[in-house]
């Protein structure tokens, strides 16, 4: 079940959701609260002074990083390789040198490691957003003057996958396959244990990239609850809002949707 603690900024979002972490812990139940990576280490310590020496020890905090990283430990993949920036450079250049005459416009970077660094971060940008480089090459067909050269970014986009099939994974691919491993144990009716009996709570987030939104879908149809606290005023969103809170809008939209189409 999703729940969405939603209110403006100092409206007590978080005095609530951690209201209801020790509720849970008062009651001897297990939580898991879900922060962004730079907000980890000032989370254990918040959870330490809220729940005290003796409830604490029932509240696991993670980012979604981590997390990923324990249903790997649990389920299987995390031994797989996951590459650096200096790798994912190396490949994308690699990938130039295979298409050679396929890529007239950027066939001549491919020896330039600041452009090589940049189509790699391009390119992970592109797979935050859901897309493939199948799925870019589609779209680029209908860009108008921008199509040849976006075409040769998809046939880039589309070497590096290649390439990346058979030596590791990029950090996103970690949160991806952690939730088919996850989705895997759900139908099978098991869970790593872990996450057994937990409720999962989720703080301090704007917005959701794809690999993130699919492990979210994962704990919904898993886990009992799932509550989000989102930085809204609470009306409806509205076509062509751009309000401050717009963009939390459409985060609770698209995790409403998400929660339905989990069945929760």
């Amino acid at each position: 079940m999703l729940k969405l603690l939603l209110g403006g900024s100092g409206s007590g979002k978080t005095t609530l959701l951690y209201q209801r972490i020790r509720a849970r812990a008062e009651a001897g139940e297990k939580s898991i609260l879900l922060v962004p990576e730079q907000f980890t280490s000032s989370t254990e310590g918040r959870i330490h002074r809220e729940l005290g020496d003796a409830l604490s020890g029932l509240v696991e905090s993670f980012s979604f990083t981590s997390l990923a990283e324990h249903i790997l430990s649990a389920e299987g993949g995390s031994a797989v390789q996951t590459l650096s920036d200096a790798g994912r450079a190396v490949l994308v250049r690699r990938a130039l040198e295979e298409l050679q005459d396929n890529v007239h416009y950027y066939y001549r970077h491919r020896r330039s490691a600041a452009f090589c660094q940049m189509a790699a971060e391009t390119i992970d940008e592109l797979k935050s957003a859901g897309l493939s480089g199948r799925q870019l090459y589609e779209l680029a067909q209908d860009c108008g003057s921008d199509s040849a050269k976006l075409s040769e970014l998809a046939l880039i986009f589309q070497g590096y996958e290649t390439l990346l099939a058979g030596t590791g994974m990029d950090p996103s691919d970690r949160l991806e396959l952690a939730a088919s491993r996850l989705e895997a144990a759900l139908a099978r009716g098991e869970l790593p244990e872990f996450l057994r009996d937990r409720a999962v709570f989720i703080d301090e987030f704007d917005t959701f990239n794809a690999p993130k939104k699919r492990l979210m879908g994962a704990l919904l149809a898993s886990l009992p609850t799932v509550t989000v606290a989102l930085c809204d005023d609470g009306t409806p969103l509205v076509p062509g809002d751009m309000s401050l809170f717009s963009g939390a809008k459409q985060v609770a939209a698209q995790l409403r949707q998400l929660a339905r189409r989990n069945g929760t």
